[in-house]
């Protein structure tokens, strides 16, 4: 087969995969079946929001083992390396 034969092939398959979506949303829409699916999205969505203060417990918690990890050898769980940037980068490439 030749470049444009299956470009043809490769162009009328993604058209067709293209008006099946359509069609099987169309359909699941219109059956009552769209309305459910998206309570089921919205539910779980609900359950799996973590609350913003959980959140900043979180971050807090993250803080005050940093700055423990940072002040002394061993004095936090979560092991840190003193380091310094010396050179921010610029965009132009490697600035070495």
């Amino acid at each position: 087969m030749g470049k444009v034969t299956v470009a043809g092939v490769l162009v009328c398959a993604a058209a067709v995969s293209a008006a099946a979506v359509l069609v099987v949303r169309h359909r699941m829409r219109n059956s009552g079946k769209w309305a459910k699916t998206m309570e089921i999205l919205r539910e779980f969505e609900d359950k799996c929001g973590t609350p913003v203060a959980k959140l900043r417990q979180v971050a807090d918690a993250m803080t005050v083992e940093m700055d423990a990890g940072l002040a002394s050898d061993g004095g936090s769980k979560l092991k840190m390396l003193i380091n310094y940037v010396d050179n921010l980068p610029t965009g132009l490439g490697l600035n070495w």
